[in-house]
């Protein structure tokens, strides 16, 4: 029976390994790190162009400001809280932790509220996220851009807020139209919970009822007993998580944390499945 010695054995497989992992780089298989390139629009006039809707919260804001062109210095200073200035290079799912305990029960201040300042930064279409606001820092930057609305913005105002002005009378619109700059007020659609009124007419399919006033609106803090308690049944969470839930004392987002998932994954569609329960 022929043996082969240990050095040339290892040899071999080393050659083996980090010959397959030349290879896949080089027909683009391997990646080392996630990418930060968000998905793009297929389809119309906005074909090509970066979707809001994919800010994930791994994402920097030196990435936001690579993939989106809204500037990674005002961005963080319309973000920073007056206890914390926000750096360029930290991630934006930190403002979920920097804002725990500070805002009214069911509005909240994180990925999503990310993905909808850079929407209407940039004039880029987006569904808002139903419990979402931005800080007032946020507002009185975006009131200055070309085509604010300002009723758009004293929605996703924090409730109390007095800080958005009106949109400067003055600002000149684009001297180009372009899919970027488009006023947003056409583009972007605010659900009950944001407005406070009950008569959202977001595209989720939303009937007027508002879930905020319901209570039944999921937030970081929302428990596995709280989705329980409100109706939804153990095996229809698991079908929307892709695993077992945890304990009922569990938040969702502990639980995302913990599975390696960002709780924007699982938010909107525990939120449209209490939607859909509703009375």
């Amino acid at each position: 029976m022929m043996r082969m010695k240990t050095i040339p054995l290892a040899v071999i497989t080393a050659a083996a390994i980090f010959g397959g992992i030349f290879i896949a780089k080089s027909v683009g298989y391997y990646e080392t790190t996630s990418s930060k390139e968000p998905v793009k629009f297929k389809t119309g006039e906005l074909a090509g162009l970066p979707n809001p809707a994919d800010i994930r919260g791994s994402y920097t804001w030196q990435d936001i400001e690579k993939a989106f062109g809204v500037p990674a210095t005002e961005a963080v200073a319309a973000f920073s809280s007056a206890e914390l200035a926000l750096d360029p290079a930290t991630r934006v799912s930190t403002l979920e932790e920097i804002y725990a305990g500070k805002l009214p029960e069911g509005l909240e201040i994180g990925t999503g509220a990310v993905r909808i300042f850079v929407a209407l930064y940039t004039g880029l279409p987006m569904e808002f996220e139903e419990g979402s606001v931005l800080p007032d820092a946020a507002l009185v930057l975006l009131s200055s851009r070309p085509g604010a609305d300002k009723a758009v913005l004293e929605k996703l105002a924090i409730p109390g807020s007095t800080s958005v002005p009106s949109p400067t009378e003055n600002a000149e619109p684009p001297a180009e139209a372009s899919p970027t700059t488009t006023p947003v007020t056409t583009a972007v659609t605010t659900p009950a919970a944001v407005t406070g009124t009950g008569t959202g007419t977001g595209s989720s399919g939303d009937t007027g009822t508002s879930s905020r006033s319901s209570g039944k609106v999921v937030v970081g803090k929302t428990t596995f007993g709280d989705l329980y308690d409100w109706g939804l049944s153990e095996a229809r969470v698991a079908t929307i998580l892709g695993y077992q839930p945890g304990p009922k004392s569990q938040t969702i987002r502990d639980s995302a944390t913990a599975n390696g998932r960002e709780f924007s994954e699982f938010r909107t569609a525990l939120q449209a499945l209490l939607d859909e329960t509703a009375p």
